[in-house]
Formats: structure tokens, sequence, C-alpha cells
């Protein structure tokens, strides 16, 4: 599956829910949950004062959209409904 298709869904699910200010998919975002490929896979961070805190190194687009939304909220109810809504896009997609 391409990787737009991924990261499209991913856009779906976090707008429906968080202002565009507080995330940003596919580079570096001050003040903001980050998510972007780098040469070994994808990296999701936190974007602040111009440095990336608490960086998570995925080797799929998957488990990397699955850490972006655990690192967008710790409610568990919230990241399993992201989740499910996630794969269900994806899917659909695919």
């Amino acid at each position: 599956m391409e990787t737009t298709n991924y990261l499209e869904a991913l856009e779906k699910v976090m707008s429906k829910r968080f202002p565009s200010t507080l995330y940003h998919i596919g580079g570096y975002q001050e003040a903001a949950v980050c998510i972007q490929s780098d040469s070994t896979g994808w990296t999701v961070y936190n974007g602040e004062r111009g440095n990336r805190y608490g960086e998570v190194k995925c080797d799929t687009i998957l488990k990397a959209c699955l850490e972006f939304i655990r690192k967008m909220t710790h409610r568990v109810e919230d990241i399993s409904a992201m989740e499910k809504e996630l794969l269900l896009l994806i899917t659909k997609a695919a």
C-alpha cells in the first residue's frame, strides 16, 4: 500500500480531534507532534524550540502512525478508537 494512503488516513483521524497546530505530518513543526520519513524509516517526535524530543524510530509507516496516535493522547479509550479508525480507513483505501 502506498505511503500516501497511510498519511491521508492519519490526517483524517487527527483532524477530527485536534487542531492542526498540535501536529504535523511530513516534517517539523514547532510545539507539535511530528511524523516524518528518514533514511531508515519513520521518526515520530515532539517538536519544541527547534529540537526534536522523545524521538521514536519506526521501521514501517503503520508503526509510525500508531506511535503518532499514542503521542497525541494518553487516554486508552481515545488511542483505541483512533487506531481502529485509522486501520479502517487504510483498509478501505487498499
